[in-house]
């Protein structure tokens, strides 16, 4: 799109909820463009990635996610988790989460070797890894 274009569609707005009617195209077009199969908009990061993990979670029928400490990925209870004082374990990151939405989280170190062979050892029980290539905490 040109600039303009841009511009002139910003005038009618934006639509939460209800589809764009030019979402089938600009995913056709992103298809095109970058050879993917699928693409699913959202609103928010935070629902792409709750997205993401239920798809994950369906398709592998895992529940374990690896992510790793100082990363972000949205405000979903079920990925706020810091390590837990034991090994492979995750507890809330905050107040309010239920220790439960975090129990099938694994929090690791970013950039560490042992972070690389733990998610080697634990592949099979793995249903996703998530990973902010620049955490955006420690750019």
């Amino acid at each position: 799109f040109a600039l303009t274009e841009i511009q002139q569609q910003m005038q009618h707005g934006i639509g939460l909820g209800m589809q764009s009617n030019i979402a089938a195209e600009t995913a056709a077009l992103i298809c095109e463009m970058t050879g993917v199969e699928r693409v699913a908009f959202s609103n928010t990061g935070t629902e792409a990635i709750m997205a993401a993990v239920r798809i994950a979670r369906s398709r592998t029928k895992r529940q374990k996610i690896v992510i790793f400490a100082g990363s972000y990925h949205g405000t979903f209870d079920g990925i706020l988790a810091r390590a837990g004082e034991e090994a492979g374990t995750a507890e809330p990151l905050s107040l309010g989460t239920p220790s439960g939405m975090v129990e099938d989280v694994i929090v690791l170190t970013y950039g560490a070797e042992e972070s690389l062979e733990i998610i080697a050892e634990q592949a099979n029980n793995l249903a996703a890894v998530l990973v902010e290539p620049v955490q955006s905490r420690k750019p």
